[in-house]
């Protein structure tokens, strides 16, 4: 099912950014004041992702597949926007706390995706041939 290989894409994606914007906010923590830039801008594209996540988990959800695919992104969602006023807000330490809770929830995402199996007419390419 297309659906599925797209929400793996996204989820990775997703993933990768976020632990991207993990690297950049702990950078400017150190001082190099450059990054603020860069975890700012990268926080807009890991929001854009989650909402990608999130329309196609309405797809998935509408077509069968488990709820989560849409609640865990909508989850996500809420609290990068969270996230992002506490950032703004120059509130440091609940960002931080906050940015971890994130991280493993979008980790937990990424390897849901994974996890979700396709229907059986869409068998992947690594799968192995049936004897009969």
């Amino acid at each position: 099912m297309a659906q599925i290989r797209q929400l793996r894409i996204v989820a990775t994606l997703l993933f990768a950014f976020a632990v991207a914007q993990a690297g950049l906010g702990s950078g400017y923590l150190d001082g190099v004041q450059p990054l603020l830039i860069a975890h700012a801008t990268n926080a807009f594209a890991v929001l854009v992702l989650a909402v990608i996540g999130a329309v196609l988990g309405a797809a998935l959800r509408k077509a069968g597949r488990p709820s989560w695919t849409l609640w865990m992104p909508v989850g996500i969602i809420v609290a990068i926007a969270v996230q992002m006023m506490l950032g703004f807000a120059g509130i440091r330490g609940l960002h931080v706390f906050l940015g971890v809770l994130i991280l493993c929830t979008v980790t937990a995402y990424c390897s849901y995706s994974w996890r979700l199996r396709l229907p059986e007419g869409g068998a992947t390419a690594t799968a192995a041939p049936t004897s009969a």
